[in-house]
């Protein structure tokens, strides 16, 4: 048996020749990419929520995390918090393609910005992409989704799962 969880894409064109209707599939079949901006900040008291979701046209962000909120226990005696800025794109947007300094620039400006650190300082930041991150449900993605997923019953030992492999936005609080 076979239990994969790559992305359903990357599975299916990587099993050879496929019906033209299951190589259109895959290819109108898209994930976004995050990247994942980590700034340490010299405040132990930024604000009460775990994390918070961002819709500001003003702003790239799309949530911030505060991970001091989410296990408090891990900082021990220090006065800092990490919080990381979700940014979300494709391969071919030029954010994906932005250096390590101009992204940790870009994250340490907009969450200035939007009053959450006030006058605390940063003290360091780290930049982490991950490709593919995303199922993207476009409209009539079913519709291409579905033939994928019917090809893939003729593998009786081969099993796609989890978020990558089914296609499917889950995350912890679904599982």
């Amino acid at each position: 048996h076979v239990i994969s969880t790559m992305p359903l894409t990357l599975l299916v064109k990587g099993l050879g020749d496929l019906p033209a209707e299951v190589q259109h599939g895959v290819e109108q079949l898209r994930f976004r990419n995050t990247i994942l901006v980590y700034l340490n900040v010299d405040n132990a008291d930024l604000f009460r929520d775990q994390w918070l979701y961002v819709h500001s046209p003003e702003l790239g962000v799309g949530r911030v995390t505060n991970f001091r909120n989410w296990a408090p226990d891990l900082y021990g005696d220090l006065p800092t918090s990490i919080l990381a800025l979700e940014y979300w794109c494709y391969d071919e947007d030029p954010l994906w393609r932005e250096s390590e300094e101009k992204l940790i620039e870009r994250a340490s400006s907009e969450i200035r910005s939007t009053g959450l650190i006030g006058s605390a300082n940063i003290l360091a930041g780290q930049v982490r992409r991950i490709r593919r991150c995303y199922p993207v449900y476009s409209q009539g993605y079913k519709k291409h989704l579905t033939p994928v997923v019917e090809h893939l019953r003729d593998y009786q030992n081969l099993q796609a799962i989890g978020r990558y492999g089914s296609f499917k936005y889950n995350n912890q609080d679904h599982s």
